[in-house]
């Protein structure tokens, strides 16, 4: 626990607060991906699915909808080591003109276990992503006729492109600490996105390029007793001058265990993204399947427009859950 209590006081102490990117999400402890290729395949099970929607400012004009899907598999293993895939999907929609941002890609990571309980991993992406805005529902200074506004009147505008796609590449690396016959677990994660820089303008000026993304999470669950765990969430996004930060803690129980580790647990988190909100976040674990829901309460200046009213977040996973491998066998409990 040594190594998360200096990465998270460094985290939060020395770091000012900034503008949050849109493109975000208050659960990000289920959207890993997004945060660094290598924790591609760091998770309990085999294969992960997961969707999160996201829904903020509605109660304003210039309101953002945002989708991602992921998946991701463990493809093979070799006694101590382990390659994984995945594939991300990210959508993201906002204010009247429609303005857009769709991006699809695949994921790769190679873990090697160090001894019974630490994995480090290594990860590298390449994605596909898009911009477009659409102007029909725009208004114009020149389709106002003197006494009414008329659409059918030319905007005497000129926006060329309307589209662009481009493609980006990330890298990350991933330390997981995770015993044996115990719920304690820290997971540490470093990601580097838009690496290439690529140009994301509408025309044809190549001088508006997308920034390096940075991206870092520490988050840790100890277990107390047997039924009880406390849960630690942290994490830092920089691109360029937006920064996030989020941390927050919480109490997971667990309601029912079986014999083959499926767990019936329920957890609350309070999380504050700071300088903009307080995340309130509740979800239900059942077997396979973890459902979460969080909402975002606006505590920054823009309160006196949203009236405080955040954004409400839904997450879906879904893990298939490994056999336990029988006793006579030895196998690597990390992987």
């Amino acid at each position: 626990m040594r190594f998360f209590i200096l990465v998270a006081t460094v985290l939060y102490v020395s770091l000012p607060t900034a503008d949050a990117q849109d493109l975000h999400f208050s659960q990000f402890y289920h959207n890993p991906m997004h945060l660094s290729p290598a924790s591609t395949g760091v998770f309990r099970g085999d294969m992960r699915a997961a969707a999160l929607y996201r829904s903020q400012w509605t109660s304003v004009p210039v309101s953002y909808q945002t989708f991602t899907g992921g998946f991701d598999w463990k493809a093979l293993r070799r006694k101590n080591n382990l390659v994984a895939f995945g594939l991300l999907l990210q959508h993201d929609r906002a204010g009247d003109a429609a303005l857009t941002w769709t991006q699809i890609g695949g994921t790769c990571s190679v873990a090697h276990a160090v001894g019974a309980s630490q994995a480090l991993s290594v990860g590298f992406g390449i994605a596909f992503a898009q911009r477009s805005f659409d102007i029909s529902n725009l208004k114009f200074k020149n389709q106002w006729g003197g006494d009414y506004f008329d659409p059918s009147l030319p905007s005497k505008e000129t926006f060329g492109n309307r589209s662009g796609l481009f493609p980006t590449f990330s890298a990350g690396i991933n330390w997981l600490y995770e015993p044996a016959d115990s719920r304690t677990r820290i997971l540490a994660g470093l990601g580097a996105f838009h690496l290439n820089q690529p140009s994301s303008g509408f025309g044809d000026d190549n001088s508006s390029r997308l920034p390096v993304r940075m991206a870092l999470n520490v988050n840790a669950t100890k277990q107390l007793t047997e039924s009880v765990d406390i849960v630690v969430l942290s994490t830092w996004q920089q691109m360029k001058t937006a920064r996030e930060i989020i941390a927050g803690a919480g109490v997971r129980r667990v309601l029912a265990r079986n014999e083959v580790e499926a767990e019936t647990a329920v957890q609350f988190t309070l999380s504050s993204r700071l300088g903009d909100a307080l995340i309130p976040a509740f979800q239900v674990e059942r077997g396979s399947w973890t459902v979460g829901v969080s909402y975002d309460w606006n505590t920054s200046a823009f309160e006196a427009a949203t009236n405080n009213r955040g954004g409400l977040e839904v997450a879906v996973v879904y893990r298939t859950l490994p056999v336990p491998p029988p006793k006579l066998k030895k196998a690597c409990p990390i992987f």
